[in-house]
């Protein structure tokens, strides 16, 4: 209720006002619940706290709690529990009730409710209710019960772990006190006292001790678990044996540590058997160690084989590297001559003079061994003058065998089951990178001959053929001169153009010979280079023209642009019957595009096969750069051909 105050009240009254306002704000605002009734258990008033209570455990709604309610209508159900607490309590006695259990919807709740009598000058005028949730604590009571049931469980029946508890004193925590332990502990421990704290630490390996002390006093100081292995000595086994000790520190509401619960489990097997694995580990690492060395010897010989195809420098380069890697004295080949079939002494490194007698023995030997094609590993034997560790290994591709290598060790030195796979192994490369330098060498001998024999054709089909026409014309060119002037100027003229396309077709041939001036003149000239070559090779009219601005280009785009040029006007001298050759050169901002026309008998390019040796080369060309190609032919009208590369950046 509000009051207006117009008038200065008394101090009294003023006092009095705030004393109300305050016990009203108070009484609304309360944690607990607090309901007043009268005799007749109607409800006179009750603060928000207590309706929520009410709403929770009966039927009830908070909107039904009105003031006049009776409380067995707020809460049926309760007489036979609450009738005689009521008569006690207006009977001028106050009423506490711990954890009353209240069920509402299948939700259970547990509370404590204190009743008290209002007395007025001495009579009872009511009762007054005051209710607090317990519920929580209820449950965690429970939880506490259950949980001390199950460690007393389990501390009756461990057989391989031992529970304890250690009590501790809060004067002085570092002197616990343990007052529950499972019988499994002087079994797993062989402690001789398992109640006294001390004799657990007697136990202790002196190199463990001082580590199982310091984590004990962390846990303590900063109140979380630890967890440690420790070894102890247990008297019925006589020997060490291994403990995994985990213990969690428990602290009361104040913050005070109360005990420590522990765990104990004998890992004994299993640290043994982690030093078995340790052992299996170290073994195996050991062994993964010299494999990767083998390896990288192996990749290392491999690699320094197969930096030339020059066979000396290849076999130099990789007996030098095997030398170092595998710390022999020397080693050595022998190859089998393409001629006799007989081995002869290829390289040995490092360089040394061999007294004929000596080499003649070691090629016996690398004779049998080639024939038998299984390698032979002779041992240091001091009364034969053996010294020195020695292999000889058959070099062998596709079953053919192609020399031996002989790989002397170190004076003292025997070489190991792991040498030999290691030496097999570097024989096969070496094998092979033996065939390949051969093979290399025998391309380029093939290569060489190929060049020599196009260049022979070349020279007989265009230069020669011109200079033969050249001196024909010359020799007459006189006589010729002195009857018909007029005649011997054409001739001259003739002379003149056959001398010319000579010199282009040697230029042409040049180019062919040294295939980096391609990229060192403008393309421009490189195509009319070909112009004057095919003018003085098949007496075409050719033309050449640029048009826009000429600019360089890329060295691959300048090659293939010559060679489908080149190809063309081949194809224009040996098929199309043509007189008059046009090619034009077209460089735009965006593209540069060449064209090749001429006015021959022309062909149906649906007849052609589309597997043209010569076509699909152009195509192969023109695709390789990125550009288009296109092909047009007709007929009695001749053929034109299109090639257009875009510029960077319009691709």
């Amino acid at each position: 209720m509000r009051v207006r105050v117009n008038t200065p009240l008394p101090r009294i009254a003023m006092m009095n006002l705030v004393s109300d306002s305050l016990l009203e704000y108070l009484f609304d605002h309360m944690p607990m619940g607090v309901a007043v009734f009268d005799t007749d258990l109607r409800l006179q008033r009750c603060n928000p706290a207590w309706a929520d209570y009410m709403a929770r455990c009966s039927p009830s709604s908070a909107a039904s709690i009105q003031p006049g309610s009776v409380f067995f209508d707020l809460a049926p159900g309760a007489e036979v529990e609450m009738q005689s607490v009521f008569e006690r309590v207006l009977a001028g006695e106050t009423v506490r009730l711990n954890g009353l259990r209240r069920e509402c919807a299948g939700s259970v709740s547990w509370w404590d409710v204190v009743f008290m009598p209002l007395l007025v000058a001495g009579r009872v005028v009511g009762l007054a209710e005051m209710t607090t949730d317990a519920t929580d604590r209820r449950r965690a009571e429970e939880a506490l019960r259950e949980n001390e049931a199950n460690l007393r469980s389990l501390m009756e029946n461990a057989t391989n772990f031992a529970i304890y508890r250690i009590a501790v004193d809060k004067d002085n925590p570092y002197a616990g006190r343990v007052v529950m332990v499972s019988p499994s502990i002087v079994e797993i421990a062989g402690v001789s006292d398992p109640y006294r704290f001390e004799s657990w630490f007697e136990t202790i390996h002196p190199e463990d001790l001082s580590q199982a002390v310091e984590a004990n006093r962390r846990a303590m100081e900063e109140g979380r678990p630890y967890s440690q292995a420790v070894r102890v000595y247990h008297p019925q086994r006589e020997q060490w044996i291994w403990l995994h000790v985990a213990s969690t520190p428990v602290f009361d509401a104040a913050g005070n540590l109360t005990h420590f619960n522990g765990l104990i489990l004998d890992i004994t097997e299993q640290k043994r058997a982690e030093e078995v694995l340790q052992l299996a580990y170290q073994t195996m690492e050991q062994r993964v160690r010299e494999r990767t060395g083998e390896l990288q010897t192996l990749l290392d010989v491999t690699s320094a084989a197969i930096t030339s195809l020059d066979l000396d420098e290849m076999l130099q380069a990789t007996l030098d590297r095997l030398v170092a890697l595998v710390q022999a004295s020397r080693a050595g080949v022998m190859l089998r001559s393409n001629v006799s079939g007989e081995l002869e002494p290829r390289m040995l490194r490092p360089p040394q003079h061999i007294s004929p007698q000596d080499m003649a023995q070691v090629i016996a030997a690398g004779r049998a061994v080639l024939d038998s094609g299984r390698p032979l590993y002779i041992a240091p034997d001091a009364e034969r003058g053996f010294t020195e560790p020695g292999a000889l290994l058959p070099l062998r591709v596709r079953g053919q065998g192609l020399g031996v290598l002989t790989i002397i060790g170190a004076p003292g030195k025997v070489f190991s089951e792991q040498h030999q796979a290691l030496f097999e192994s570097i024989a096969d490369q070496l094998g092979m990178a033996v065939e390949n330098a051969r093979l290399y060498e025998q391309a380029e001998q093939a290569a060489a001959a190929a060049e020599r024999s196009r260049l022979a054709r070349d020279l007989h089909d265009a230069v020669s053929q011109t200079l033969f026409s050249a001196s024909l014309i010359a020799e007459v060119l006189p006589r010729l001169w002195e009857k018909n002037p007029a005649e011997g100027r054409r001739r001259l003229e003739e002379l003149r153009e056959l001398t010319r396309g000579a010199l282009a077709e040697m230029r042409a041939l040049l180019l062919e010979l040294r295939p980096l001036t391609l990229t060192e003149f403008s393309l421009e000239e490189l195509l009319r280079q070909l112009a004057e070559a095919a003018i003085g090779r098949s007496r075409l009219q050719v033309d050449v023209t640029a048009v826009g601005e000429v600019r360089p280009l890329p060295p691959d785009v300048q090659v293939a642009f010559y060679r489908i040029a080149q190809e063309s006007l081949h194809n224009v001298s040996k098929h199309a019957g043509a007189s008059r050759v046009t090619l034009r050169l077209d460089f735009q901002p965006d593209r540069v595009s060449l064209t090749v026309e001429d006015d021959g008998r022309g062909f149906d390019v649906q007849d052609t096969p589309p597997d043209s040796f010569g076509l699909s080369i152009m195509r192969e060309r023109a695709a390789k750069i990125g550009a288009d190609f296109h092909m047009e032919s007709e007929i009695g009208k001749g053929t034109r051909v299109r090639v257009a590369w875009p510029v960077d950046g319009n691709r």
